[in-house]
């Protein structure tokens, strides 16, 4: 071997080094941007995922605050608690009406809101007090208790403190989390009952309204909420406590939550950094001294902070195999002769190029056959239809759409939305796609559009469509004129209150006494119903139940009607009829909802003393409840051929009194609270008496 030749090895394993070397820096970086762009997917991953659950967490908490703010702000509230405040204590004296009526109060909203006692929950052996996890209170403003719920959980130093701060801020205070003698963890919110207006006090609250909730039923399960990222996912709640990190909640670990605290000077702590600096992320070490992926975001309400953490060797699992296949792949080709390479590079481009020239020609035959098929369905369907891409750039248009814009379907594609329908129908249409791009759910709307000459009334639907060839993130647009539907509709829905309106007109004339009976009847079922919040349907339902309630009474003569003196056996059983006649009169049309059910039930009581068919307690449908109040307030306060009418007041106490076993305690307690903002109902008694 000459000098040549061996300049000439050297030369090359220099170079082959060089490479080598120039390879393995390359491959190195190239790895580690993998890894930090993994590690920038979980940052986003984790805090779209910490942030929908302390969003949940202040819904929540938003909630509860309206509950009981509502409950505090009543009128009837404010002004019971001034005057008990105001009252003198005398021993053996019977509870006042406030008192009463305030407890009520309570214990109905507590089962409205959820804090009422679990009626399943085995009673303690004993004959102890019992203490529940949830509870609703009612103190004044000397914080003496008023009316709670049974077992309300002890009031601690905790909900103390909470209390006087609420007293002296006036504004709405939450505690912290606490344990009680069963390790239950509770949370209380405070919120102040302003003073009546009027009222002459120095303090400008008279009392708090004090929900104590168990935060394994309400706060932890938010926790949980929505799907996992991973199988290691954990959210926790944390918070500063002197030098210490507290865990407010639950961990993998078990423990009591609140219980569980570490040093926040503990290195690389997950917690520690986050209740310092939240909203950073990075990779630390959770409780267990596991290394983790961790975020937080703090809570805009409470001095809490969320931690987001996720296991790091899970999470990475797939980005450390890539790693490792990067680093053993490219060291390999490394050391492939140039002339291997160029020579298997040159025979793979060949048979790729037979390949891929087999394969177009293999898929341009399925996307033709894929083409004229989706012509076919879409060209002979009444809906205009088009296909958009993620810049909502026409991909596909129908015939009909294309007719209608007086172009070729080819001719579309391409255009934009303003393009093809003109900006005033392109702005609302652009602005349901771009929510579907948004969230990638199909959204419906119902839109006044002019594709023509004329405005028509189109149901749009926007659906996405994951892919479309090599194009991402698709919106199907589909338009289907309702015009004509909705005009049917319409004239039915009219014809419908006409035939309704001439029907209770005929009651009216069959019943002089019972002259806009109905229209008060159904005036106050909707008031009703407002107040306990039904949905649409069940008011709609409700409404003309209430206008038809009477309507048997048209086959009940007009002297049993009109007759002063008591009614005989036979004419009260015929009277009792005209619900019957009613509801037979009724049971062929097709309603929507229980509006025939409704009808029948309305004579029904609680405890089963009603008719006709003596139905009890939950076995009566709640706007059948409502509707038998209705009915009874508006006889009570209309006068009738064998007595006057009584005052509203009146009326209401007697509701009142026959409240849990005539009439729905939750119903009457609603019609209360209506009837005292409702002063224009007193012209109906005083009209009344003068004619």
């Amino acid at each position: 071997m000459n000098q040549t030749d061996t300049q000439q090895i050297r030369k090359g394993i220099l170079i082959l080094a060089s490479i080598l070397l120039v390879g393995g820096l390359l491959i190195n970086a190239y790895v580690n941007r993998e890894r930090q762009r993994d590690l920038d997917d979980w940052a986003i991953r984790l805090g779209l995922v910490a942030e929908t659950r302390v969003e949940a967490i202040e819904s929540w908490l938003g909630k509860q605050r309206g509950t009981l703010g509502e409950l505090a702000n009543n009128a009837s509230v404010q002004l019971y608690l001034w005057q008990l405040s105001q009252r003198e204590q005398k021993e053996n004296s019977a509870e006042p009406a406030q008192l009463t009526y305030l407890r009520n109060l309570i214990i109905a909203s507590a089962e409205r809101s959820g804090l009422a006692p679990d009626s399943g929950q085995p009673a303690i052996p004993a004959n102890l007090p019992q203490r529940h996890d949830t509870g609703l209170a009612l103190f004044d403003n000397n914080r003496r208790l008023v009316a709670a719920t049974r077992g309300m959980p002890e009031i601690g130093k905790a909900f103390q403190l909470a209390l006087d701060k609420a007293l002296q801020t006036g504004e709405t205070q939450y505690s912290q989390l606490v344990t009680d003698s069963h390790d239950r963890v509770l949370f209380g919110i405070a919120v102040p009952v302003p003073v009546v207006i009027g009222a002459e006090s120095g303090q400008s609250h008279s009392g708090i309204v004090f929900g104590v909730y168990s935060a394994a039923r309400s706060i932890y399960p938010l926790l949980r909420r929505g799907v996992p990222v991973a199988p290691s996912d954990e959210s926790l709640l944390v918070t500063k406590q002197d030098a210490q990190v507290v865990y407010l909640s639950p961990t993998a670990s078990g423990g009591i939550p609140t219980r569980k605290t570490l040093p926040l000077d503990r290195e690389g702590l997950a917690a520690a950094r986050a209740v310092m600096q939240p909203g950073q992320f990075g990779e630390f070490t959770n409780y267990r001294g596991e290394p983790v992926l961790a975020t937080s975001r703090p809570l805009r309400s409470l001095p809490w902070v969320l931690v987001q953490e996720v296991n790091a060797a899970q999470a990475l699992q797939e980005s450390n195999r890539h790693r490792r296949s990067l680093i053993i792949t490219f060291s390999l080709l490394l050391f492939f002769i140039a002339a291997i390479l160029v020579a298997a590079w040159r025979h793979g481009s060949s048979v790729r190029a037979m390949q891929d020239a087999d394969e177009l020609r293999a898929k341009t035959h399925e996307l033709q056959n894929q083409t004229e098929l989706l012509h076919a369905v879409t060209d002979n369907t009444e809906a205009h239809i088009l296909l958009l891409d993620e810049q909502q750039q026409v991909l596909f248009a129908n015939s009909l759409i294309a007719s209608t814009t007086g172009a070729r379907p080819q001719e579309l594609v391409g255009n934009s939305l303003t393009g093809v329908l003109g900006p005033a129908n392109a702005a609302p249409l652009n602005r349901l796609v771009e929510q579907v791009q948004s969230d990638r759910k199909s959204h419906h709307d119902t839109l006044e559009l002019t594709l023509t000459e004329t405005t028509r009334t189109f149901q749009c639907s926007a659906i996405p469509v994951d892919r479309v060839g090599k194009r991402d993130n698709a919106v199907l647009l589909v338009l289907h004129d309702i015009t004509d539907l909705q005009q049917a509709q319409q004239k039915h829905a009219e014809l419908l209150r006409r035939l309704v309106a001439t029907l209770m007109h005929v009651v009216d004339l069959h019943d002089p006494y019972s002259a806009d009976h109905t229209a008060r009847m159904v005036e106050v079922a909707n008031a009703v119903a407002a107040e306990l919040n039904l949905d649409e349907q069940q008011r709609q339902s409700l409404d003309l139940a209430a206008s038809l309630a009477n309507l048997g009474k048209i086959f009940v003569p007009k002297e049993v009607l009109t007759k002063r003196s008591p009614l005989t056996e036979a004419e009260q059983a015929l009277l009792q009829r005209h619900v019957q006649f009613g509801v037979e009169l009724l049971e062929d049309l097709d309603f929507d909802g229980p509006v025939l059910d409704t009808i029948r039930q309305k004579q029904e009581h609680m405890d089963g003393s009603g008719y006709p068919d003596h139905l009890r307690g939950d076995e009566i449908i709640l706007t059948a409840r409502i509707l038998a109040v209705a009915n009874a307030f508006v006889a009570l306060v209309s006068p009738r051929a064998y007595r006057q009418a009584v005052s509203i007041e009146q009326a209401l106490d007697q509701l009142l009194q026959e409240a849990g076993s005539k009439y729905d305690r939750h119903v009457v307690a609603a019609l209360f609270h209506v009837a005292e903002n409702r002063s224009d109902w007193s012209d109906w008694v005083d009209n009344t008496n003068q004619d």
